[in-house]
Formats: C-alpha cells, sequence, structure tokens
C-alpha cells in the first residue's frame, strides 16, 4: 500500500516537492519530541551565545542549534522560533543558514525573534553567499568565480568542490549557488542584507569582513566560507 501511495504521489507532485514534504514530516515528528524539553532549558538561561545552525560544529561556550543531529547540538527549528526568552542573548552567529529560510514566512521572523531574544546592545551576525559578488564576477573570465567557489578545473568544466557538480557554463554554477537545487530560498547582496535587518528593527547595521566583529567573542567564520561569503552584523 505504501508503495502505490508513493507512486501515485511521484506522478503528481514534483520530486523535490516529495523530498520536502518528507523533510517537513520528519522536522514535525522531532519537534513533537524535542521542543518542549528545549524550550524548558533555554527559556531560564541569561546572558548565553547562540550558534543558529552550526551543523556537526558546535561552538565551544555557546548555546548550539540545528535541526541535525549532532553532539553538543540542540535540536530546534529556528524557521519557527527561538526558544530563548526576551532579552536574554548577548550574540546570535549564523553561517551559511539564513539562505535557506523563504523570504516573508521565516526569514523575516526569523530575524524578528533574534531582535526580541537579544539583550539591548546584543550583536546578530548573519554570513551568507554573496549573491552580489557573484553577479559582479559573473560573464567575465571563469577564473574570478573558481576562486570565489571554490572550483577545480576538469576537462569538461569546471569541478564544484562543495556539491561535486561538474559547471560547463557560468549560468550553471549561478543557479547552483543561488538555488542549491530548491534549497536555497533567497539571494542576498550586501544591500539587501542591511535593508532588512533594518527594517526588522536593528538600531544599527554593519556590513562586515571575516574574522571581524564589534562583538570581541563573536563565533569564528569558516576559513572554507571565506571566499564566496557576505558578512553583516545587526546591533539591538
Amino acid at each position: 500500500m505504501r508503495q502505490v501511495i508513493r507512486s501515485i504521489a511521484t506522478q503528481i507532485l514534483p520530486t523535490h516537492v516529495l523530498r520536502e514534504l518528507a523533510g517537513e514530516l520528519r522536522l514535525f515528528t522531532r519537534r513533537a519530541l524535542y521542543s518542549r524539553g528545549v524550550r524548558r532549558k533555554m527559556s531560564h538561561l541569561d546572558g548565553c551565545r547562540v550558534n543558529i545552525g552550526c551543523g556537526g560544529q558546535p561552538t565551544s561556550g555557546w548555546v548550539n542549534l540545528d535541526v541535525s543531529s549532532s553532539p553538543d547540538v540542540h535540536f530546534w527549528d529556528c524557521r519557527r522560533s527561538l526558544p530563548f526568552s526576551d532579552g536574554t542573548v548577548i550574540a546570535i552567529y549564523s553561517e551559511h543558514v539564513f539562505e535557506h529560510f523563504e523570504l516573508e514566512t521565516e526569514a523575516e521572523p526569523f530575524l524578528r525573534e533574534c531582535l526580541r531574544a537579544l539583550r539591548s546592545g546584543g550583536v546578530l551576525r548573519i554570513v551568507v553567499p554573496d549573491a552580489g559578488a557573484y553577479l559582479q564576477a559573473y560573464s567575465g573570465a571563469w577564473e574570478p568565480l573558481a576562486a570565489m567557489r571554490p572550483l577545480e578545473p576538469m576537462e569538461d568544466g569546471w569541478r564544484d568542490k562543495w556539491l561535486g557538480d561538474v559547471y560547463r557554463t557560468q549560468m550553471q554554477l549561478i543557479n547552483a549557488v543561488f538555488r542549491q537545487g530548491h534549497e536555497h530560498k533567497y539571494a542576498y547582496d550586501e544591500e539587501t542584507l542591511v535593508l532588512m535587518l533594518r527594517q526588522a528593527g536593528f538600531s544599527q547595521v554593519i556590513p562586515q569582513h571575516f574574522g571581524v566583529s564589534v562583538y570581541p567573542e563573536m563565533a569564528s567564520d569558516s576559513e572554507a566560507r571565506r571566499t564566496e561569503s557576505l558578512y553583516v552584523e545587526a546591533v539591538k
């Protein structure tokens, strides 16, 4: 019966939609199992620092949140909310996560949640692929794009070290960066991300560079992401 249902579903819905639905069902189950306990624990914290979407690389001394399972990482779906009380967080770090959020239903509410949870003077640091830099490098020589991603030359094109794909045209690379299949939901340049943070209500928004922060103890940026990333900080 399950096989019949799956066969019918694949005829009605595109494969990527089915994958997204399956992923959402898994997250729904995990939220039901873990969210109440995590919220109970986090709501009592005061003066914490939070790394959102850390994957399997948690930051020591920080509260690490992700939807994947890993030691020293708490399960939490940050698209829905944050488990902290108002004004209790010192700093929030999020690297290559924000572009996975739907703009109006997830990204904008996420920024408001960060603002709510941060104490006065608290800092939010967001790192995303720099769509503006990619567009500036597009349609010229391959080398600037290759250095940015980075890519390695192959006989039949340029191989993506992150995804393993081989691109024969620059537009194939641009689609992979901006869309990553169907995982990336929105592309950001500096102007757009700064505007969004200001509209969310942050008092100060600062374009930054790799490893530079207004908060001296900010979580470390990934060296591997340095060449393609946009860094912006917002202060409550």
